[in-house]
């Protein structure tokens, strides 16, 4: 047995005294087990040499629940202990996926403005702009501390967050300044010209997309008639216009993207008195729907009463059910005010089913709008149910003025489609978890943790729930949950009170979720397009190219950075969707070689196969993170 010792929570060491009760212990006079000081490794590998591994079961909870828990009896000489296969979830601390949810926002946009800033300047390194290395990791260090167990879990006092938030306010700028001096540096060697205002579209993510993109243009002179958006080609592409100020002659367009380019870029131009492109959205009543899509919204109540995928001719929403319904519950745990959700806590609940307004608030060609209002107790909530053009997504965006105490605030989706479990976007892969409570292991799973997503279906049909700042959902029977706010009174007194603002994204699809990509969808609703006005100008890069990519669909490219102590790119991906074979990684040209590494950027095999100039084939297994060098020419 391993005793760990140490004053823990604060971060110190061994005490006097407790170093000198270890001596007592281990004293050979002292009747008490054989003892002695080591560290975690010497212990691990005395039990890897001495157990039965080659005949050890497979457990998870499902095993525990069945109480089939035998363990085969071990070879001559060793001992026999089961393989656990399964998260370890902890029956406690269930509210810390949603406390403070102004810093869970930080967290996870900070991690994605750096890791957007690592890409775009790795490109721009290749172009002989200086890596910023020691800036990225001063912003990287400050992120990280705040991600320390009772920063994240939104179970500190209130002051550590003013301090957060002055740390995360200098990641911003930092990242926002890193981020535009790459950007220009790429920028200057696109071919930029045509007729109107050029104009920079990005997408960081490794895999073609079609998205939407909000564009910021200052026309240099007055437009006389309407405006129109061309993409690289000269196509004009469907566009809404959001605001417009005649002094200076600037608009905010929110425009619809297409092909735009893997880990690249496309030049658009904004020029005047172009021809209009034909929208699929339809508005009647309080129905909006697009080629792929319809959704009602319920004039009485707010609710979406119908998502309706055409696609697969299916209805999303339980007969009669209640979609994206806010409910607030009681919540005022026994112990540990910030931290916990307690298992009661549906026994108290208000179904927020009354409205002071439900309107159609747009009618535009990319974007068509339902704003529902409520007011309920202190608190005022604002949600607008948006389609989009061509796009297979409804989002739903909340302005909340949040002034309850111990309430916990959920959206709930029932839907037409479930089984017995359902899954969730968790680091680096997805993790399935029952909907059922015939257990005491699967009652406790009341609150359970994700990422940007958490999907519920029968395999023929199913529903994505996107995030893009929370982490707390819930599954049960055909209900899909995600907590949205909270409001402990201890350690901070005022914790989550305030302004809040914040989206999620509802994807009913056909099939599973690996079939519909829910994984790619979480990282497009996280990672956005972004569009720079730039200058008109000649250069070496065409108007729309690609960086990188990897062309299997069950591979995500999460990170490319320089090497710390290298000429070289470091590209770091992860298989979701548990299969092998080999993967293409196309990298900027003019590469020399590459090789898979560890974690620490240390090369581990030998040399990858190169097939033709800028594509790699590389090997991969089941939910694998892998990281690949690029050897580059110095800088």
């Amino acid at each position: 047995m391993m005793h760990l010792y140490g004053v823990g929570d604060h971060g110190g060491g061994p005490t006097r005294v407790m170093l000198e009760d270890g001596m007592h212990w281990t004293n050979p006079d002292v009747v008490f087990p054989k003892s002695s000081f080591g560290v975690a490794q010497g212990f691990f590998s005395d039990i890897e040499g001495r157990a039965d591994t080659a005949h050890s079961p497979i457990w998870n909870y499902k095993v525990l629940a069945s109480g089939n828990t035998n363990l085969p009896a071990p070879s001559e000489g060793k001992f026999s202990l089961p393989v656990w296969n399964d998260e370890l979830y902890l029956e406690y601390h269930r509210g810390v996926f949603t406390t403070q949810a102004n810093h869970k926002r930080n967290m996870r946009e900070s991690e994605e403005e750096l890791l957007d800033a690592e890409k775009f300047s790795s490109l721009a390194w290749l172009s002989g702009l200086s890596y910023p290395g020691t800036e990225l990791n001063e912003a990287w260090k400050k992120v990280l501390f705040n991600q320390f167990h009772d920063l994240a879990a939104g179970s500190g006092i209130a002051d550590i967050y003013k301090d957060a938030q002055r740390d995360y306010d200098f990641v911003r700028l930092q990242t926002g300044h890193i981020t535009s001096q790459a950007l220009h540096t790429v920028a200057s060697q696109i071919d930029t010209r045509g007729s109107g205002v050029p104009v920079l579209v990005v997408n960081p993510l490794a895999w073609e997309r079609l998205d939407l993109v909000t564009i910021d243009v200052q026309m240099p002179e007055p437009v006389k008639g309407n405006l129109a958006v061309l993409n690289s080609e000269g196509e004009p592409q469907l566009f809404q216009e959001l605001s417009h100020n005649s002094t200076t002659n600037s608009y905010q367009l929110l425009t619809e993207a297409k092909k735009l380019p893997s880990l690249g870029y496309q030049v658009f131009h904004i020029v005047p008195n172009g021809r209009s492109v034909e929208t699929d959205i339809k508005v009647h009543g309080l129905t909006l729907e697009n080629s792929v899509l319809r959704v009602t919204v319920d004039p009485k109540t707010g609710c979406i009463t119908s998502l309706y995928d055409k696609n697969s001719n299916y209805e999303s929403i339980a007969p009669n059910g209640c979609g994206n319904e806010l409910i607030a519950f009681k919540d005022t745990p026994k112990d540990y005010d910030a931290w916990n959700i307690d298992a009661d806590f549906e026994q108290q609940f208000t179904k927020l089913d009354m409205v002071d307004s439900v309107e159609v608030t747009e009618k535009g060609p990319v974007r068509a709008t339902i704003r529902v209002i409520r007011s309920w107790q202190k608190s005022k909530f604002i949600q607008n149910i948006s389609i989009y053009a061509g796009l297979d997504r409804v989002d739903v965006g909340n302005e909340i003025e949040w002034h309850e105490t111990h309430i916990l605030l959920k959206a709930a989706f029932p839907l037409a489609a479930s089984g017995s479990e359902a899954t969730y976007e968790i680091p680096y892969g997805s993790i399935e978890r029952p909907t059922t409570r015939n257990n005491r292991f699967e009652s406790a799973k009341f609150e359970v943790p994700a990422l940007r997503w958490a999907d519920l279906g029968d395999g023929n049909h199913g529903f994505s729930l996107i995030n893009e700042s929370k982490y707390g959902y819930d599954a049960k029977g055909n209900v899909l949950r995600i907590s949205l706010l909270r409001s402990p009174t201890w350690p901070d007194p005022d914790a989550d009170r305030g302004h809040h603002s914040f989206s999620y994204s509802l994807y009913p699809h056909a099939g599973d979720w690996k079939h519909a990509l829910s994984m790619r969808r979480g990282y497009e609703f996280n990672y956005k397009l972004s569009a720079t006005q730039t200058e008109s100008h000649d250069g070496a890069l065409p108007a729309a190219h690609s960086f990188a990519e990897i062309k299997q669909h069950n591979v995500i490219l999460t990170a490319m950075k320089k090497a710390e102590d290298a000429n070289a790119l470091l590209f770091r991906f992860y298989e979701w969707a548990g299969a092998s074979g080999d993967v293409q990684l196309n990298v900027p040209p003019g590469a020399i070689d590459a090789t898979l590494t560890n974690l620490m950027e240390q090369p581990e095999r030998t040399a990858l196969t190169f097939k033709g100039p800028n594509q790699i084939t590389v090997p991969v297994h089941p939910y694998e993170i892998v990281s690949v060098r690029v050897n580059y020419a110095a800088k």
